[in-house]
């Protein structure tokens, strides 16, 4: 069976987030994801070479069963972790299965934005201030409205979600959910730089 990859990738524009994927040929994934709507390209971090194809989803399905509130969206390849956590991971896997000689991690380009946005964890709305049950209301269409469900998740049509995953379902294309939402006329970007991320 041919060889693949499974990819850490990254992206200013996804603050807090983690593409894990799966390709044959990872540079030209990358190359076509950089073709979406996103302002920034992305960015590889690490990759794991497997002999079998797909094996990004049993990574998947091992994160949900460890911490389901992690994926952006359902059936999404988003999740909410820094690079250095989801590299961890793979580190883990790697060392367990001793095959550490497949695992490479890139020497990412340190830019500006790149470093700023990274730094910045997931918000987290308890850390934020904002309580559970709390109604958020999404910016360009004030008629959509999310309950506060956890510290990291909304109830959204009766489904558990996150607000990126949410705002990215219906962009189409992912976008980091902070920036269409607001909690008391005030935007949750804002609400986090004052809060949450005040330190970063």
């Amino acid at each position: 069976m041919a060889k693949g990859y499974i990819y850490i990738m990254t992206n200013p524009a996804l603050n807090g987030m983690v593409k894990l994927g799966y390709a044959t040929n990872v540079e030209t994934r990358r190359q076509q994801l950089s073709t979406t709507a996103l302002p920034y390209d992305y960015e590889v971090y690490a990759t794991y070479e497997t002999s079998g194809n797909l094996e990004d989803k049993k990574l998947h399905i091992l994160i949900d069963n460890l911490n389901s509130d992690l994926r952006v969206s359902k059936n999404r390849e988003f999740f909410v972790m820094s690079p250095e956590e989801a590299y961890n991971l793979l580190e883990a896997i790697a060392t367990i299965s001793g095959t550490q000689d497949k695992l490479r991690k890139m020497q990412v380009a340190a830019t500006s934005t790149t470093t700023t946005k990274a730094k910045r964890p997931a918000i987290n709305f308890f850390e934020c201030n904002i309580p559970l049950g709390a109604e958020l209301v999404y910016v360009p269409d004030p008629s959509i409205k999310v309950t506060v469900a956890s510290e990291r998740k909304v109830l959204y049509k009766e489904e558990l979600t996150s607000i990126s995953g949410i705002a990215s379902g219906i962009k189409g294309y992912p976008v980091a959910g902070p920036q269409y939402f607001t909690y008391n006329g005030k935007l949750l970007a804002d609400i986090a730089e004052e809060t949450q991320w005040r330190n970063y």
